[in-house]
Order: C-alpha cells, then structure tokens, then sequence
C-alpha cells in the first residue's frame, strides 16, 4: 500500500528536479530566461501529474474524465504541493551555472 503511493511521489519530485535542470540546458541563460524555465516546467508538471492520476484511477478514469474532466486538473493543482517546492529549489539552482548572464 505504501509504495503503491510512495512511488508516484518520488518519481513526481524527480520529475520537478530534472525538467527545469533539462530547459536550462537548452536555452540561454537570464533572468527572463529563467521565469521562462519557471513557467514552462510548471505547466509540464501539470500535465505529468493529472496524466499520472488518470492512470492511476485505472478503468474508473474513463467515466470520471466524461463525467467531470475538471477532477483531474485539480488533483493537479493539489500535487503542486509536492513538486512546486522541489521545482522552485531546482530554479534557484540554476543561476549557479550561468557562465555570462548575472543575477
């Protein structure tokens, strides 16, 4: 039972670690960049975690999505409270690196 919960979560933070780390390796450094990073990292992890309570609810997904599509979404918004903290650590991380661009 525990890793059946246990397991999502961790791989969530992983995924809010490794996104913003990923887009900062492939567009140019500042702080308008950043945001940028910010923004986008936040909208894909959205949509991982309300793909991932889709596939969690199994079979009864179908029929909640037709019933109440919305449901997903803000289940979403509730695990940002696992990711947002570990994507913002992951973003304030990121100035380390910059080579040209100064905070």
């Amino acid at each position: 039972m525990m890793t059946s919960v246990a397991l999502p979560l961790v791989l969530l933070a992983l995924a809010a670690w490794a996104i913003p780390w990923l887009l900062s390796k492939l567009l140019p450094e500042g702080v308008f960049w950043l945001v940028l990073i910010g923004l986008l990292s936040a909208v894909a992890l959205a949509v991982i975690s309300a793909v991932g309570f889709y596939v969690l609810y199994g079979e009864a997904g179908d029929e909640v999505l037709s019933a109440a599509p919305w449901h997903f979404v803000k289940l979403s918004a509730q695990a940002a409270l696992v990711w947002g903290p570990v994507m913002v650590l992951s973003l304030a991380n990121i100035p380390r690196g910059w080579k040209e661009a100064v905070w």
